[in-house]
């Protein structure tokens, strides 16, 4: 082996056994080649015995040009850069690598990745601004230089589409007790590519960070906020306080026109105030700071997740929610042993009583014709007694308080008297005179909803009070 074959640190090690040998390997020699070497008297006499045994290969590192056992194959690394810039772009780098993991079985670290794709002018949208800074200085500078090949002039181009606006939220303390304290908020977002935009109803336990519930629909809405309220009744049950934005949807603002559905003061109020939970809200977004982040977290990840999933429709978003949540929650909520046992929410009340509770009320007046109009519809009061199969007739003017329950049954109250409504339909679907009887099919005897022993609270007058006392005036 040559000596020109040597890195310039071994070859200056060779050097200095070699003055150290030719001044006699005296104790002044052995000092100033520690020095020089910065190293200790045992590795620069083993450095000596090399120099002596004339075998310059033993200056030379063993594994030199050897590639180290945990090397990514360039093949390997091609392929994740190519697979975050086609499909999984607006994943953030932590979670870019559970996918890796998950779905193509490719186990990398988080450094390895933040250095693959850093290297090819990638950015993670969750990077905080001094990255983004240095990475824009590092694309300008890129984009500077002349004679750019194609694949460069790409990957500069692509870059610059990945930097945005950093966005910042201040810190609080967290409250103390599991349920004490909901954020609520909705993000408006396209969270399916060739969607419209949607809006994602969260809520956000201010203690744990654990999301206790979330809905989407197509604009920030009542029912949005109902099915939220739903899933945290179901899975945890009633919480203390509701943290929001000084939106309609929480208070009451008086308009020109009201739209009885809209105006949530007697609706999502009404609701919040059955089950004793207090409210408070602001037109200042840092007042419910965590909700903000839970949003921007949510942006970065569920889109992602629908890519996954093949999910491109509303009804399968919100399908998949109710199975996605708890997972989340699994990775990311501080939650723990303690929280569950000093947790403030209180048992929720029973499927039924959920129903009439998150109900929409509206007010209607009985036409010339005994009938109603709603949504474009004509609806006729029947009695509870399934018994009186003729429809109830009131008075011309009457007024009536529709009620629409959480699962779509319409009700309707006259007087502190709950009926049923049933749709008028424009014709006929079966002529009695020209088409045949259908087969009498046997039904099993069940006893009426007033039955003795079958005592409803469903059509209660008890839980619809808070709904039916914000509009009493309206009831003769």
């Amino acid at each position: 082996m040559d000596i020109s074959q040597l890195t310039p640190k071994e070859r200056l090690k060779y050097e200095v056994a070699k003055d150290v040998v030719g001044l006699g390997v005296t104790d002044t020699a052995i000092r100033r080649g520690r020095v020089r070497l910065e190293c200790t008297r045992k590795s620069l006499l083993k450095y000596v015995d090399w120099y002596n045994s004339g075998d310059i290969s033993k200056f030379s590192h063993k594994n030199k040009n050897r590639q180290p056992a945990t090397t990514i194959a360039p093949e390997t690394k091609e392929f994740i850069e190519k697979l975050y810039k086609e499909k999984y772009s607006t994943a953030s780098f932590t979670h870019f690598v559970e996918i890796l993991k998950e779905d193509y079985n490719i186990k990398v670290s988080d450094r390895t990745i933040h250095t693959f794709l850093k290297d090819a002018l990638l950015i993670s949208p969750c990077s905080k601004r001094a990255t983004r800074r240095q990475m824009e200085k590092n694309i300008r500078h890129m984009a500077r230089k002349a004679n750019l090949t194609k694949s460069e002039s790409e990957k500069v181009t692509f870059a610059y589409g990945l930097l945005d606006d950093a966005e910042a939220h201040p810190r609080r303390p967290r409250s103390k007790y599991f349920g004490e304290l909901i954020q609520m908020d909705a993000s408006e977002y396209i969270w399916v590519k060739g969607q419209p935009k949607w809006h994602l109803h969260a809520a956000i336990d201010d203690a744990t960070s654990e999301i206790v519930g979330a809905w989407f629909d197509t604009q920030e809405t009542l029912n949005g906020y109902y099915n939220v309220l739903y899933m945290i009744l179901k899975l945890y049950g009633i919480p203390a306080r509701f943290f929001t934005d000084r939106r309609t949807v929480f208070e009451y603002t008086l308009l020109a026109k009201a739209d009885e559905e809209k105006d949530t003061y007697t609706q999502f109020s009404a609701a919040c105030r059955t089950l004793g939970i207090d409210m408070k809200c602001s037109s200042v977004p840092q007042f419910k700071a965590r909700a903000e982040r839970l949003n921007r977290t949510l942006q970065g990840r569920l889109p992602v997740e629908f890519v996954r999933n093949n999910i491109t429709t509303i009804e399968e978003a919100n399908a998949f929610l109710w199975e996605y949540l708890p997972r989340f929650n699994a990775q990311f909520s501080l939650k723990d042993e303690q929280d569950l046992k000093s947790s403030v929410f209180l048992t929720a009340p029973c499927e039924t009583e959920i129903n009439v509770i998150l109900a929409v009320v509206c007010r209607r007046v009985i036409d010339d014709g005994h009938c109603i109009k709603y949504h474009n519809n004509y609806y006729q009061l029947f009695s509870q007694d399934q018994r009186k199969r003729s429809p109830m007739f009131f008075g011309k003017g009457t007024k009536v308080l529709v009620i629409k329950a959480f699962d779509g049954t319409l009700l309707a109250s006259v007087k502190d008297q709950i009926y049923i409504l049933k749709k008028l339909e424009q014709r006929l679907k079966i002529s009695k005179e020209f088409d045949p009887a259908p087969p009498k099919e046997k039904k099993p005897y069940k006893p009426a909803d007033d039955h003795p022993w079958k005592r409803s609270r469903y059509l209660s007058t008890n839980f619809l009070e808070p709904h039916i006392s914000q509009s009493k005036e309206y009831i003769e």
